[in-house]
Parts: structure tokens; C-alpha cells; sequence
């Protein structure tokens, strides 16, 4: 084996964040979402892990939420605090009549 502990353990911390975001935030289900929300007659739609974990610095989020920016919507990340003391960012993404 190659690399130290700390290396393996945070490319294995890595690569579930963005298992997590791929599964989370995938472009196609995220507009799917936003739809149903227009459709009700929201603005906005958050999009939040159920677990603790901040997904919003890896490939996956980023790459969704500049595909959204680039169609006009605002997005931004938000802090959550989950009832064990943890946090993580949810995805809010609006739009205006």
C-alpha cells in the first residue's frame, strides 16, 4: 500500500462526498424537482443530504450548480444544523416570476 493513513482516509472521505453529490444533485433530478416546485407554485427548491456531510466543494455540486447559475436560476449553498451538533450545506436554488 501506498500513502499514509490520513492520505487513504481523506481519498476515501473524497470520493463518498461525491458518491453523495452525484446521487444528490444530479442535473437531470435537481430540474425535475425544480418543475414540480414551479408547478405548485414555489420560487425555490432546497436540495439537502440526509446526512451530515458538506457536499458543496466537490465535482458534482459545482458542476450542477454552475449549470443552473448558467440557465438564469440564483443558487446558493445554505448551512444546516442537524439535531447531533453537525452540519451540512444544502443547495437553494430560486427563481423570480
Amino acid at each position: 500500500m501506498t500513502g499514509t493513513i490520513l492520505e487513504r482516509v481523506k481519498e476515501m472521505t473524497r470520493q463518498a462526498l461525491e458518491r453523495e453529490a452525484e446521487k444528490l444533485l444530479d442535473l437531470s433530478a435537481v430540474k425535475t424537482r425544480i418543475s414540480d416546485a414551479a408547478g405548485n407554485g414555489f420560487t425555490h427548491i432546497t436540495v439537502a443530504p440526509e446526512k451530515a456531510v458538506d457536499v458543496s466543494q466537490t465535482v458534482a455540486a459545482k458542476a450542477t450548480a454552475e449549470a443552473l447559475r448558467a440557465e438564469g436560476f440564483g443558487v446558493e449553498w445554505e448551512k444546516r444544523q442537524h439535531p447531533d451538533g453537525r452540519t451540512s450545506q444544502a443547495l437553494v436554488v430560486r427563481w423570480t416570476l
